[in-house]
C-alpha cells in the first residue's frame, strides 16, 4: 500500500491507518512534519496579523465602525439608555406570570476561577475537556467527564473547597467558591493551582486513570455580592454580568450535577427519566425546560430584583439508531432489504443534507470512535475496495477479516467520514454506525416535522403553568442546598401583575363602511363583503400551473378557479380584464428552465401580474421569486390544495387570496380609526412614518474539498415602512450588508436615504414630523452597539435629508422613538384564573392587553403588549424596549400604537403578533435571501459583492421610475 501524504486526494476506507510499524512511524513523521512548519509559518506571522486574529468579533466590529465614524467625522453615541418613562395608571386586569423572584437575605463571600482540566490519550496528545465544543454530543460527553474529575477533586480536597455544595462549576471554565481557597495553600499569594486527580476510569476516560486540573483566579471581578444591584445603570456599555451569570449558575447546579438530567447551554435541561414524542424522519422531541435570571423592577419598594424565568422547553433530537434505520425514515430502502441497490436518483442534496453533520459512534472494534457523517456515497460494501499490504481488498472482507463483522446489507449506500484538514474519505457501512444521543437537530427541519413539533409543542396555558410548577420542582429549584448555603431563597409563588386593556380600532373599508375588531378578529360571515378602500386594477395578467393533473383535469381546475378568483376580485371593488390563455407546464421536462422561458415570453408580451399554482411536490417558490425579481413582474404562489378548498367554496380561503391580490397590485383593503382611552384624540396621525427593520442570516455553507468553510453570503436588512400617501399602506425593501452583522452600521444610511426620498415624493417635499421605528431581534448585549452606531447615523440621514431639501419644510425639526421589539424571551404572561377546559383563545390572553411594570426592567422603559389571538398552545407576547425616544412618546401612547399597526397585515383577517411594520419587515428580509441564494447559484458571483447585490437585486435598483417594485407591496 503506498504511502499517503496529506495532499493526496485518494479514497481510503475507515481504518486507513497503517498496520505495520514503519507506517506508524510514517505518520508520527508527518504530523511532527507539519507541526513544525505550522510554528515556522507561526513565527514569521506579523504582530499585527497575529492580533488581529485574536481579536473577537464583536471588538473588530466595534472597531471597523467607531473607524467609520471617524472617517464620516461623526461622533459615536452615548451607550446610555433614556431615562425611564412614568407609566400609566394601574389596570384592571389581574395577571401571572411565570418569573419566580429572588432573594439574598445577606452576602456570603463567593470567588471565581477559571478552569482547565485536561488528559493524556494514548498517543500522548493532550485532550482539553474544558474546551467548547459545537458537538452536542460532545459537549454532553465532555461534560459529563468534567462533572466526575470535579467531584474527585472537591472530594479528595476538602480542605480547599469545602463540601460540594459550596462550589457551583459549569463543567466547563467557570467556577465559583465560597472559600478563597489560597488561603489554605502554603503561598496564599499564588494566583494558579495545579492538581492532579487520579483513580479515574480508564475505560470512561479513554485509556487514561488521571486529569490535570489548573485552577486560575479571575483577575476583574474576582468576588460577587449577590446583594447589590449597583451595576445596574442606563450605561449598557459598563453593565457587569456577573452577578445574573453566577445565579444563572446557581439556580442550574441540581441539574448539572445530577444524572438524570442533560444540560445545555442558556439554562436548558431535559430529564432523563421525561416521556419522549417519536416523529418522522429519525428524530424525537425531547421535553425539557428553560430557565433564565432577569431583573425586575419590585413594585413594592420600586428597586431591582432579580427573578427567575422557567418556561417548557421543546425540543427536536436526532433519535439513537443505526445509521441504515435512520436512512430508512428519509427514504424507501426496501430494495435494500430485498438484495438491490437504490436508484441513484434517491440521492438528493436534500436527503445528503439531513444526514451531514450528524455524529454517530462505531459499533464495532474494541475501542470506542466516533465519526461524522459527511455525506451519503451511493458506492456500496460490495463496490468499494482499496489496497491493502499489495492486494485488492473488498470492503466486505476487510471488515469480516479484521472485527469477524459479516456485512448484512452488501447493497446499502456508506457513509462518508472526512476529517477535518485532510482530503482522504473514510467509508463505513450504515449498519456499523450508530447516532449518538443528545444531538439536537441544527438547521431547517422538514415542513411534516415542523408540523409535528408545532402539534405536541402546543400546550395550552392552565397545563404549561402544571407543567412549569412540575419541572421547577424536579430541580429543585426553591429550595436546594445550594442556595442555602449561598442564604438565598426563591419564592414558590409567581409574581403577579396588573395589565390593561388597550382601545379596538375601527377598520374602514371603501364607501366608508366600518368594522369593528373583536377579539383580534374580523369579517363578515354570508352576504357581500365590504369593498376594499383602494381596490387595484388588473389589466394584463396570466396563471402559471405546475401540477401533475392531467390536460382535462387541469383544465377544468384552472377555469373554475379563475372564474371563481376574477368573481371575489370584482366583488370587493377590483377591475380585472381576463387574463391571457393560462400555460400550464411539462413536468416532465426542466421545469426551472420552462419558468425561465415563462417568465421571458411574459416580458415580452408586457405581463404584469402571473397567479402562479402548484403542487405541493415541487418546490419552485423561491426561484419564483427570483423570476419575479429578474424580470420585474408581481407573482402570486397557490398551492394546489388551497385551490382545491376554494372550489369546494371555502369564501374566506378565497377572500384571503383576493385580499393578498390586492395588496401586491398597490391596493389596500382597509384602513384603520383608532382613539386614545379618553375618545379625544386620534392615535394615528398624517405625519408619523412607522419603519420595520428586520434582519435575514444565510445558514453555514458546506465545506469545500479542503474541508474548509466557505465565506458566508451576505445578510439581508429588510425594512417596511407607510411612505406612500395613504398613511397606512406599507411597502419595504432589502439591503445586503456583511455575512453575520446584526448591526446595521453599513445599511442604515442607505435605507433611511431611500424611506426619507420615497415620503418626500408622496407628501409634496415633506419630511415626516417624527418616525417611530421598531427593530426586531436585537438582545440586550446588542443594545450598546444600536445606541452607538445606529443612533447617530439615523440622526445624521435626518439632518443630511433636511440639507439638501429644496422645498420649504413645516416641520423644523424630524424626531423619532426607536423601539426594540422582541419575542425572543422566555417571559410568559397568563391570566390569573384559567378555566381548563376552556379552548386556547380563551385560556390565552386577549389581544390588547398591555403590561408595563413588575415584570419590566428596574432601569429600562420596557412593556408587553399581546396583540394576537393565540389559536393554539399558549401564546408568547412582544416585549418592546426604548432606546431612543426625542418625540416624547408615553407608554399608553406607544402601547395603542403598537396594539393598532397589529391590525393592517390586511392579508388574514386577524391581527398579527408584531406591528405590521415589524413583521413586513421580516417577510422582505426573507424574500431578499432567497434572491441572494437564487442569483448567487445562477451567476456564480462572489458572495461578498454588497454592492453589486444592492445595485442589481434590490427593490430600489428597479430603473423604471413608474414600475410598481416602487410603489407596491409586492411580497405580501
Amino acid at each position: 500500500m503506498p504511502l499517503l501524504t496529506p495532499f493526496q486526494s485518494e479514497i481510503v476506507v475507515e481504518h486507513c491507518h497503517l498496520q505495520n510499524q514503519l507506517e506508524h512511524i510514517w505518520v508520527l513523521f508527518t504530523y511532527l512534519f507539519y507541526s513544525c512548519l505550522y510554528i515556522l509559518l507561526a513565527k514569521n506571522t506579523t504582530m499585527s496579523e497575529q492580533e488581529d486574529q485574536e481579536l473577537r468579533a464583536a471588538t473588530k466590529i466595534r472597531k471597523d465602525a467607531e473607524k467609520k465614524f471617524e472617517e464620516m467625522g461623526l461622533e459615536v453615541g452615548q451607550p446610555v439608555m433614556p431615562t425611564k418613562i412614568p407609566v400609566p395608571p394601574n389596570g384592571n386586569v389581574v395577571l401571572t406570570t411565570n418569573l419566580f423572584p429572588v432573594n439574598t437575605h445577606k452576602q456570603v463571600p463567593v470567588y471565581r476561577w477559571d478552569v482547565e482540566i485536561s488528559i493524556s490519550l494514548r498517543n500522548g496528545r493532550q485532550l482539553a475537556l474544558t474546551k467548547k465544543s459545537d458537538s452536542d454530543a460532545v459537549s454532553v460527553d465532555r461534560k459529563s467527564k468534567t462533572k466526575i474529575i470535579f467531584e474527585k477533586m472537591v472530594d479528595s480536597h476538602q480542605e480547599l473547597f469545602g463540601s460540594r455544595t459550596e462550589c457551583f462549576y459549569d463543567m466547563e471554565s467557570t467556577l465559583y467558591t465560597m472559600r478563597d481557597i489560597r488561603k489554605n495553600l502554603e503561598n496564599p499569594e499564588e494566583d494558579s493551582i495545579q492538581l492532579v486527580i487520579n483513580e479515574l476510569d480508564a475505560q470512561k476516560f479513554q485509556g487514561t486513570t488521571s486529569a490535570n486540573v489548573q485552577l486560575k483566579k479571575v483577575r476583574d471581578k474576582f468576588e460577587v455580592d449577590l446583594t447589590s444591584f449597583r451595576h445596574i445603570t442606563a450605561n449598557v456599555e459598563s453593565t457587569d454580568m456577573s452577578h445574573k451569570q453566577f445565579l444563572e449558575l446557581v439556580t442550574s447546579q441540581v441539574p448539572m450535577m445530577s444524572d438524570a438530567f442533560v444540560t445545555f447551554h442558556g439554562g436548558v435541561s431535559f430529564s432523563m427519566a421525561a416521556d419522549v414524542t417519536q416523529l418522522k424522519e429519525g428524530k424525537y422531541l425531547g421535553h425539557g425546560i428553560q430557565k433564565s435570571v432577569r431583573y425586575v423592577e419590585n413594585m413594592e419598594n420600586h428597586a431591582p430584583q432579580a427573578a427567575v424565568a422557567v418556561d417548557l422547553k421543546k425540543t427536536a433530537f436526532h433519535a439513537v439508531m443505526s445509521g441504515l434505520d435512520y436512512l430508512s425514515q428519509l427514504i424507501d430502502v426496501r430494495p435494500i432489504y430485498q438484495g438491490r441497490k437504490l436508484n441513484e436518483q434517491v440521492f438528493t442534496p436534500g436527503l445528503v443534507k439531513k444526514m451531514k453533520g450528524i455524529r454517530c459512534r462505531l459499533t464495532y472494534g474494541s475501542r470506542h470512535r466516533e465519526i461524522v457523517i459527511h455525506e451519503i456515497s451511493k458506492k456500496t460494501a460490495e463496490e468499494l475496495s482499496f489496497e491493502r499490504d499489495g492486494e485488492n481488498v473488498s470492503l466486505i472482507a476487510y471488515f469480516y477479516e479484521t472485527y469477524n463483522v459479516r456485512i448484512k446489507y452488501p447493497k446499502a449506500p456508506l457513509a462518508v467520514e472526512k476529517k477535518p484538514g485532510q482530503r482522504t474519505l473514510c467509508y463505513y457501512p450504515l449498519e456499523c454506525i450508530e447516532v449518538l444521543d443528545n444531538q439536537r437537530v441544527t438547521g431547517e427541519l422538514p415542513q411534516s416535522v415542523i408540523r409535528e413539533v408545532i402539534k405536541y409543542a402546543a400546550v395550552l396555558p392552565s397545563q404549561r403553568l402544571i407543567d412549569i410548577r412540575k419541572a421547577s420542582e424536579e430541580i429543585q429549584l426553591f429550595d436546594n442546598a445550594y442556595l442555602q448555603n449561598l442564604e438565598t431563597t426563591i419564592d414558590p409563588n409567581p409574581i403577579r401583575v396588573e395589565g390593561r386593556q388597550i382601545t379596538t380600532p375601527k377598520l374602514i373599508f371603501g364607501g366608508n363602511a366600518t368594522m369593528d375588531s373583536k377579539n383580534g378578529q374580523w369579517g363578515q360571515k354570508g352576504g357581500r363583503r365590504h369593498m376594499f378602500l383602494m381596490p387595484a386594477t388588473i389589466t394584463s395578467w396570466t396563471v402559471l400551473m405546475i401540477s401533475e393533473l392531467t390536460n382535462g383535469a387541469a383544465g377544468a381546475t384552472l377555469n373554475k378557479f379563475i372564474t371563481m378568483f376574477m368573481g371575489e376580485c370584482r366583488q370587493r371593488g377590483m377591475h380585472i380584464e381576463a387574463p391571457t390563455d393560462p400555460w400550464p407546464l411539462n413536468i416532465n421536462k426542466n421545469i426551472d428552465q420552462q419558468m425561465e422561458d415563462f417568465f421571458y415570453e411574459c416580458k415580452n408580451l408586457g405581463i404584469e401580474f402571473v397567479l402562479v399554482m402548484q403542487d405541493g411536490c415541487f418546490h419552485h417558490h423561491k426561484f419564483l421569486k427570483y423570476l419575479e425579481r429578474k424580470y420585474k413582474i408581481i407573482t402570486q404562489d397557490v398551492m394546489m390544495t388551497t385551490v382545491k378548498k376554494v372550489e369546494q367554496h371555502a369564501s374566506a380561503t378565497l377572500e384571503n387570496i383576493v385580499q393578498k391580490t390586492n395588496m401586491k397590485l398597490g391596493g389596500l383593503n382597509y384602513a384603520i380609526s383608532m382613539k386614545n382611552p379618553q375618545g379625544t384624540k386620534d392615535v394615528f396621525t398624517a405625519d408619523t412614518m412607522f419603519v420595520g427593520l428586520a434582519m435575514a442570516h444565510s445558514k453555514p455553507p458546506k465545506p469545500d474539498a479542503t474541508g474548509q468553510e466557505p465565506p458566508k453570503p451576505a445578510s439581508v436588512v429588510g425594512y417596511a415602512a407607510n411612505v406612500l400617501a395613504q398613511q397606512f399602506a406599507f411597502i419595504g425593501d432589502y439591503y445586503y450588508q456583511a455575512a453575520d452583522r446584526d448591526e446595521k452600521i453599513d445599511s442604515m444610511l442607505p435605507i433611511m436615504e431611500r424611506l426619507l426620498q420615497q415620503w418626500a415624493q408622496h407628501h409634496d417635499g415633506q419630511m415626516p414630523k417624527e418616525i417611530l421605528f421598531f427593530r426586531n431581534g436585537a438582545s440586550e448585549g446588542q443594545y450598546k452597539s444600536i445606541l452607538k452606531f445606529e443612533i447617530p447615523l439615523i440622526q445624521k440621514a435626518l439632518e443630511d435629508f433636511r440639507e439638501r431639501s429644496t422645498v420649504a419644510q413645516i416641520h423644523e425639526t424630524t424626531k423619532f422613538c426607536f423601539l426594540v421589539a422582541t419575542k425572543r424571551h422566555n417571559v410568559r404572561i397568563f391570566k390569573a384564573n384559567i378555566e381548563h377546559r376552556a379552548r386556547a383563545t380563551e385560556q390565552n390572553l386577549a389581544p390588547g392587553i398591555a403590561v408595563d411594570r413588575s415584570i419590566t426592567h428596574p432601569v429600562f422603559t420596557e412593556f408587553y403588549v399581546n396583540a394576537h389571538t393565540t389559536l393554539q398552545g399558549t401564546g408568547k407576547i412582544p416585549r418592546y424596549a426604548i432606546m431612543y425616544n426625542d418625540a416624547g412618546f408615553k407608554i399608553g401612547q406607544l402601547e395603542h400604537i403598537v396594539f393598532g399597526l397589529a391590525h393592517l397585515h390586511q392579508i388574514v383577517n386577524l391581527t398579527t403578533s408584531l406591528p405590521t411594520p415589524s413583521y413586513i419587515a421580516s417577510d422582505y428580509a426573507d424574500r431578499g435571501m432567497a434572491v441572494l441564494h437564487q442569483f448567487l447559484k445562477d451567476s456564480g458571483s462572489d458572495v461578498n459583492s454588497y454592492e453589486q447585490f444592492n445595485a442589481m437585486l434590490s427593490y430600489a435598483a428597479v430603473e423604471e421610475e413608474n414600475s410598481p417594485f416602487h410603489f407596491c407591496r409586492v411580497n405580501a
